[in-house]
């Protein structure tokens, strides 16, 4: 951590939240992947500040940061025209898996959306995940509040039905050499119906679950439940029926 961010807590940490035209719809609604680039974006900022963002990581430990899960509550709706700013902080860890929460605020400082990422720490050359005790402890901040109920593991039970087959592809890989977390979400608004993406213009709520990675050239199935008032979207990897990822979508 740089010498004048020693002495601050995390939560005195703020971000500007840049808003551009890519993450709204032509019904001024912003999509459900946005808020998690915000937040996302906004973590990534931050970690880079403390000295754990993964090409630090990556260079010194040859790890990486992997989400596991993304979940965001939205207690107003997004403006195109709002300026927004966020802070996160570090919430608890269980090695190998760290909770991190964050805050987005509108101008008034009124609470616009909170959330919670779980995730933890990747080998990228052997893509196992790192279980070296005493190198997890090393990013073991003080525990901070949970803003949200959440669980980096998706547990319903229902039956869903398979609506597209799509092949991944080269633009859609990150550094880390498998389909950036950002794409999920995309995948699964790609794959509601019109009458179901007027329903996500009133996104209460989204949860994104990171199951398996998909690789270039990989053929997978968006599938998709209701569940309640929720829409549940999941990508299955092709012939091996292995889930890769799931978004629930509460409207």
């Amino acid at each position: 951590m740089r010498d004048a961010e020693k002495h601050m807590s995390e939560k005195d940490m703020r971000y500007k939240i840049p808003v551009n035209l890519t993450m709204y719809n032509a019904r001024g609604a912003f999509y459900p992947a946005a808020i998690q680039r915000m937040a996302v974006d906004m973590i990534e900022t931050h970690l880079e500040k403390l000295g754990m963002d993964a090409p630090r990581l990556m260079q010194e430990y040859g790890l990486s940061w992997v989400l596991l899960s993304f979940s965001a509550e939205l207690r107003q709706p997004f403006s195109p025209s709002e300026t927004y700013t966020a802070k996160t902080w570090h919430t608890h860890a269980k090695p190998p898996v760290f909770r991190r929460d964050f805050a987005i605020f509108d101008a008034a400082e009124r609470i616009t959306a909170v959330g919670a990422t779980f995730s933890t720490l990747l080998n990228v050359k052997t893509r196992r995940l790192c279980l070296d005790r005493a190198l997890l402890n090393r990013f073991c901040l003080p525990d901070g509040e949970a803003l949200l109920e959440a669980d980096h593991r998706f547990s319903a039970a229902v039956a869903f039905a398979e609506t597209e087959r799509r092949h991944v592809r080269p633009s859609w890989l990150d550094g880390v050499g498998h389909v950036n977390n950002l794409r999920y979400a995309e995948f699964a608004y790609d794959a509601l119906d019109e009458a179901e993406r007027r329903r996500a213009d009133r996104l209460r709520r989204m949860d994104v679950w990171f199951q398996t990675e998909l690789t270039e050239g990989t053929e997978f199935s968006m599938e998709k439940a209701a569940e309640g008032e929720a829409l549940l979207l999941r990508g299955v990897i092709r012939p091996s029926g292995k889930p890769a990822f799931i978004v629930r979508l509460e409207c």
